[in-house]
């Protein structure tokens, strides 16, 4: 069976191979967890797209019944249902594992061999991507005090908080970047094929799914780390990436790699939002009214015209609020951080909400990630993703400091304790988190 997947008005995903879920497996959580145990590359992205298809008509589903009164939807209604995931998704027995920084030394795209290494990393960046939306969804779509990264260690075993379902638009964003990143490893793949290679003939590693083996207890600090710091990483070394294929003559994997790059700017997004949401909902730093300010504050923006909520600018920062409604969300528009005025940096003025944000999203990010931050920063595109410089330029001081230093590179997997073993998890297979760039800082490690 041939069919067709398209997400987001993106280029279509032909799919030549009949796919489908076991009968018992009929709930999106259960759909994800089987997704994660699919141990072919193709397969698993494959699947990926097509439980984002069966998914978005769960969306239109929905949205008819809430705004038509339409109650004829149950049929195409999927529930979110609950599933445990693994400890480490399956991947292939003939995939060669390195710790981070001692595989193929990628280069600068200017020979055949560089660009396949480079294209190679990328995709095996977005199989651990995949995954990590999919775990996303699975793990933290029941939220609990624990989940939110607010209890101390030694209490988590002893937490009785209730759980509710988190939002809708929880999954729907994160069934969304999965999709994403299916297409994106989909599109490395054939590059790949294109240049006479595959995926899996040079080594890879698992540094992504460290950091998502460190956020395993704390859904804020997934958020925090995976997706508002590595990924944002990411925008920082992509458009070097881009110019250097553009430069060896390969337009088309350079025109390929900023269709992803544009992607990527919107999983920053997603990042940002959710970990504001968590910050609302369980730590109560956030808006209490849908007021241009919530909280009366009045700011200046770029032009000087007194703005908060509103007309802040084209390069004003994104934030989400939740309004109490699983599926409305109000993007809200504060300025942006160090705006220039007259060639010189205007000081900047930052509401309360904005600054406690800030400050725990820095206390998350020392706390959890194992990498380390270093200009020069893409603040145009972490700007779009909702980062201004307030939030990450701080933490280059911290880290520099304290004396921070990456984790050295100890022991990832050998042959004999490959992923495909979910028993080997974090307690015998320790996953050493290392820095978002590879050794030669030419392939972001993110998301």
């Amino acid at each position: 069976m041939e069919s067709t997947v398209a997400m987001n008005n993106s280029e279509d995903i032909v799919i030549t191979k009949e796919l489908g879920f076991p009968k018992d497996c009929d709930s999106l959580l259960e759909r994800c967890v089987h997704i994660m145990h699919t141990i072919d590359p193709i397969e698993k992205a494959d699947l990926t797209l097509l439980l984002g298809q069966q998914w978005k008509q769960t969306i239109e589903a929905r949205s008819k019944r809430k705004y038509n009164n339409d109650d004829d939807t149950g049929s195409k209604m999927m529930e979110i249902g609950c599933a445990t995931p693994p400890d480490i998704p399956l991947r292939p027995d003939n995939l060669e594992f390195v710790r981070p920084g001692f595989g193929v030394k990628v280069g600068k795209a200017g020979s055949l061999s560089s660009r396949i290494a480079i294209l190679h990393a990328l995709a095996n960046v977005e199989q651990w991507a995949i995954d990590t939306a999919l775990d996303n969804m699975t793990r933290f779509g029941y939220y609990t005090q624990a989940t939110a990264g607010t209890a101390l260690k030694d209490q988590i075993e002893n937490e009785q908080e209730a759980k509710f379902v988190m939002p809708n638009r929880f999954f729907d964003d994160f069934m969304q970047m999965a999709c994403d990143e299916s297409k994106h490893f989909k599109w490395l793949n054939e590059r790949l094929e294109s240049q006479g290679a595959h995926y899996g003939d040079l080594p890879v590693h698992a540094s992504i799914w460290a950091s998502c083996t460190d956020t395993a207890r704390s859904a804020l600090a997934r958020m925090a780390v995976v997706h508002m710091t590595i990924e944002s990483r990411g925008l920082d070394v992509n458009p070097a990436t881009i110019a250097r294929f553009d430069r060896s003559g390969d337009a088309d994997s350079a025109k390929m790699l900023q269709k992803i790059h544009e992607d990527e700017v919107t999983h920053v997004q997603i990042g940002h939002r959710w970990f504001c949401f968590l910050l609302k909902k369980h730590e109560g730093i956030g808006r209490e009214d849908r007021t241009a300010g919530g909280d009366g504050n009045v700011v200046e923006d770029r032009g000087g015209s007194k703005a908060f909520g509103a007309g802040a600018g084209a390069n004003a920062e994104v934030h989400a609020e939740y309004d109490g409604d699983d599926e409305l969300y109000e993007f809200r528009q504060v300025p942006p951080a160090y705006a220039e005025k007259d060639g010189s940096t205007v000081e900047e003025v930052v509401d309360p909400v904005e600054a406690q944000r800030r400050k725990r999203f820095q206390e998350v990010v020392v706390q959890y990630f194992k990498g380390s931050l270093k200009p020069p920063f893409n603040t145009v595109d972490r700007e779009k993703g909702g980062l201004t410089r307030g939030w990450y330029e701080p933490l280059v001081v911290v880290r520099e400091r304290t004396g921070f230093k990456p984790a050295s590179g100890r022991r990832l997997l050998n042959k004999k304790d490959k992923p495909n073993d979910v028993k080997a998890a974090t307690t015998e297979v320790k996953l050493n988190a290392s820095p978002a760039i590879d050794s030669n800082n030419e392939v972001a490690a993110a998301p």
